[in-house]
């Protein structure tokens, strides 16, 4: 019989390559942890690479991972190595590009927070919403709950909301990046865009609509051909703080810009006259501005900062507020020389209701205006109608929000300074009196914020510390501090911890005033916490009962 030779038939294993061998026609060889098989007889000295004398056999998974944990998945490509996630994270798809991520154990964008209101996370000015709060979520969406006159939660009524509910915006709204809120009465948010939108009251034409009707859902301002932020980026809105109504607003775009309508019986708008604005109107005189702030509502003080780092005020000067030298109301934005700010770079102004704040890039805080409860941290109660140094090496700063005030400082190494009233020792002095000089307030840790309000003298103090707790301290006839009672006063030195159990808490905001005081902590995994006060339904719970330890937010 005879013999027919068919060949090689069967892939021949061959080890690790070597580049004195010879290989022959599916030889298969190992190189950087792939396997390769050869395509030609008498292949030598030719690296296995994918072409015309190898070819990639089996890819292997050496040298892609190079950490304990790492995961090996396919990119499409080739494999690559996806570093182990954090504990409690879950393996996901990416929306974007379809391959594994690391993410939380709950997806639903639209139920875990991803900001609190920036009226009070942006410029700790303390503008506090009555009885109701909003947040924005994951989903770039807003959620807003509680008293609803003048149709402030944007959702098309007037009637008040146990639970989260959105505001109505227009299709096509690509989503919040911030979101401001006013006294009882308004809000605005700057979408992704950087578009303005507004709802809630208007009597005073500051939702920039033209007119003086309320609106019910949210209001594209930027769209008003009328406005002068029309075709602009926005990306900053001043609030006045305070109780007394008389809205003013104020914008700042990414061209420098400011533009104001609203309440002007003072000259706060900078038009140089005192009429009212429905729309929004470019403020003379100032341009390349960085920093923009307000002061009280009604006898409204205005303020901006360039970034050559010049200081501009305008408006109410009752209290010597607007570090002029004098009294003397400005219904034009001016330059501001005097004092202790003469030849100082400013990076940010702050305001408090009839006093103002100066940070200079050197770390020195200045004040003036009105120091009745020794709010200017000068030494004394003296009025101070031009900017003086108050304190060296600040990095930050919190204003106080209306009467009996306190402001506290945060310096560069962490420390907490406060001055001001000493209502129910909310400035953590310990017998409770008035602190006219910044004395430091010992927590142990660094602190990276804080909050307080009450008006009337209910005042109370949370802080953030550094380790992600908070302490909380003041005023608690509705149990605001969260410590399972409504015992007052409970001053500095019995100050409480927040029962937060595990999780670290990344934000907190405040609102309500008076005697009713509200707090929200925003948690490390997208859970919001609120506790206190619930009357009008300022808790998102169906009975307005106070809570006095943290509840969790059903959204």
């Amino acid at each position: 019989m005879a013999t027919i030779t068919l060949g090689k038939i069967a892939f021949q294993w061959r080890g690790a390559y070597d580049a004195g061998t010879t290989y022959a026609k599916q030889d298969v060889v190992s190189q950087n942890g792939d396997s390769y098989v050869c395509l030609a007889d008498g292949t030598v000295g030719v690296t296995p690479v994918a072409g015309p004398k190898w070819d990639l056999f089996a890819q292997g998974s050496a040298n892609v991972g190079a950490n304990p944990g790492d995961l090996i998945y396919h990119n499409g490509t080739q494999l690559a190595a996806l570093p182990i996630g954090d504990p409690g994270q879950v393996l996901q798809v990416s929306p974007i590009t379809l391959l594994p991520v690391w993410g939380p154990a709950d997806v639903r964008s639209s139920t875990r927070v991803k900001a609190l209101p920036a009226s009070v996370t942006e410029k700790h000015e303390q503008v506090l919403s009555y009885r109701s709060h909003g947040v924005i979520m994951n989903d770039d969406s807003i959620r807003m709950w509680g008293d609803n006159s003048n149709s402030k939660l944007g959702d098309g009524t007037s009637n008040t909301r146990s639970y989260p509910v959105r505001p109505g915006f227009a299709p096509g709204f690509p989503g919040a990046a911030k979101l401001y809120t006013m006294y009882n009465s308004s809000a605005y948010c700057i979408d992704l865009n950087g578009k303005l939108w507004t709802w809630g009251y208007n009597g005073y034409g500051h939702l920039g609509t033209g007119d003086t009707s309320n609106r019910t859902i949210p209001y594209c301002a930027s769209d008003n051909a009328l406005n002068s932020i029309n075709g602009k980026i926005v990306t900053h809105v001043a609030v006045p703080c305070g109780v007394e109504g008389y809205q003013t607003v104020m914008v700042l775009c990414d061209d420098g810009t400011v533009h104001s309508c609203g309440y002007n019986g003072y000259g706060q708008l900078g038009q140089g006259d005192t009429a009212q604005r429905n729309n929004f109107q470019l403020v003379p005189a100032l341009s390349n501005i960085v920093d923009i702030a307000l002061g009280r509502e009604r006898y409204t003080a205005a303020y901006a900062v360039t970034a050559t780092g010049q200081l501009y005020s305008w408006g109410y000067n009752g209290n010597s507020q607007l570090g002029s030298g004098n009294a003397t109301q400005s219904n034009l934005a001016m330059l501001r020389n005097l004092g202790s700010i003469s030849g100082k770079v400013i990076k940010k102004v702050f305001t408090g209701y009839i006093s103002a704040y100066a940070l200079d890039d050197e770390g020195t805080l200045h004040s003036c205006g009105e120091s009745n409860y020794g709010q200017l941290g000068l030494g004394s109660t003296a009025t101070q109608s031009t900017f003086a140094a108050a304190l060296t090496e600040v990095e930050d700063f919190y204003a106080g929000g209306h009467d009996y005030p306190i402001v506290f400082a945060k310096k560069t190494d962490g420390s907490l300074w406060a001055a001001g009233s000493g209502a129910y020792g909310a400035n953590a002095d310990p017998s409770a009196s008035n602190r006219t000089s910044f004395q430091q307030v010992d927590l142990g840790q660094p602190v990276q914020k804080v909050v307080h309000s009450g008006t009337g003298s209910y005042n109370w103090t949370a802080a953030l510390l550094a380790d992600g707790t908070v302490d909380m301290w003041g005023y608690n006839g509705n149990g605001v501090l969260m410590r399972g009672d409504t015992a007052s006063p409970q001053y500095f030195a019995s100050r409480s911890k927040v029962p937060t159990g595990n999780l670290k808490v990344v934000d907190i905001s405040c609102w309500n005033q008076s005697s009713e005081q509200s707090i929200a902590f925003l948690m490390e995994d997208g859970q919001l916490l609120v506790g206190g006060y619930a009357g009008g339904t300022s808790l998102p719970e169906d009975d307005s009962e106070n809570s006095y330890a943290p509840m969790p937010v059903p959204f």
